[in-house]
């Protein structure tokens, strides 16, 4: 079922990239534009993201891997399931995530919050919430709690059995539709306050949208929440025995294509928080913001030893932009005090969007 945000009339469409263009923080506004049932479903949804009785046993919810703490992330290198074997990839920040149009590290068919959930709700290698196979027991918890039985009647008014997955889906969706920020310093200035960077960062604006750095091309689109061309690169992370290969348990784009040239291509992130989301990259493999800039100003990352070894500058399916360049420690220093700009915690203050239960 797809979610409640795309089912809306073009106007909510519009004022929503309004607000992404603009800045515009108040979720206020937001909802100014959703009727009372949908208001209503947002309210679902929330208690639902946060809710650990959503995993089979009940240890784990949506917002163990999406955690408002670390910006909508968990802050480990992959996350954890319900078992607590980890999952194959780092988990991205919500933040903003409305706007995407691509979702996922590495799947293309993935366009919105509800095919996304399939994933952590139904996978089974390794288990992430753990619903299948356990849809009854975990619909009967919330059957037996009397606000979610309201809850679910008054937000599907027409439906005899309300308490189902695909109410679930749609109203965590509704819920994650709204976790919008714009509150960053750069947000600050790029609406015309010129105080709001200081001169270090104005000096990493300037590497950062240069072409011989050319951070922009790849980022920028997709940390103001706009429409982008590139979503997927391979930034030579990896040259596994230098025939191009990145680890065999996870290929990026290949494992579903099967094309060779997708090896090692994943979702570009958004910027948004950089500096408080370590660790980096589909894996987490990158530990400092530091190292990043270091693996980029190399054309890609030389693993010397073990069974990832080879030269990641060297994979012929990098994307033309990994091509190196040439940065002093001051510039360095320069382009994460730009990147700091992107801090963006403005959320922490709209307990709309917090855990209820707390």
């Amino acid at each position: 079922m797809a979610p409640l945000f795309f089912s809306k009339p073009k106007l909510v469409l519009l004022l929503l990239l309004f607000l992404a263009v603009t800045g515009i923080q108040s979720i206020a506004f937001f909802n100014s534009t959703n009727t009372n049932l949908e208001k209503e479903r947002i309210k679902l949804g929330r208690f639902l993201f946060y809710d650990t009785r959503l995993s089979y046993n009940q240890l784990k919810s949506c917002s163990s891997c999406h955690d408002p703490a670390f910006c909508f992330t968990d802050g480990y290198r992959t996350s954890a399931g319900a078992d607590g074997y980890n999952v194959k990839r780092n988990a991205p920040s919500l933040i903003n995530s409305v706007f995407l149009k691509k979702y996922t590290w590495a799947d293309t068919t993935v366009h919105n919050f509800a095919e996304q959930m399939q994933f952590p709700m139904f996978n089974t290698d390794p288990k992430e919430l753990g619903i299948k196979g356990n849809e009854k027991i975990i619909l009967e918890r919330f059957e037996s709690d009397p606000f979610y039985k309201k809850q679910f009647s008054d937000c599907f008014p027409h439906q005899k059995n309300p308490i189902n997955i695909p109410n679930i889906i749609e109203s965590i969706a509704a819920f994650e539709s709204v976790i919008i920020s714009f509150d960053s310093k750069y947000d600050a200035y790029s609406k015309g306050n010129k105080s709001a960077l200081n001169m270090a960062a104005k000096k990493g604006m300037q590497l950062f949208f240069s072409e011989r750095l050319a951070c922009s091309k790849c980022h920028m689109n997709v940390t103001l929440g706009k429409e982008q061309e590139l979503y997927y690169a391979n930034t030579g992370l990896y040259n596994v025995d230098s025939k191009n290969n990145y680890p065999s348990e996870d290929q990026g784009l290949y494992d579903k294509t099967g094309n060779e040239k997708d090896k090692g291509k994943f979702k570009i992130p958004s910027l948004r928080n950089v500096l408080l989301t370590a660790p980096y990259t589909h894996n987490g493999s990158v530990q400092t913001i530091s190292e990043m800039i270091d693996i980029y100003a190399s054309g890609g990352r030389a693993i010397v030893e073990g069974s990832y070894k080879g030269d990641g500058k060297l994979n012929t399916n990098k994307h033309i932009l990994i091509k190196g360049f040439e940065i002093s420690k001051e510039e360095k220093t320069d382009l994460i005090a730009f990147l700091g700009s992107f801090t963006d915690t403005g959320f922490l203050k709209n307990k709309m969007l917090l855990n209820p239960f707390k």
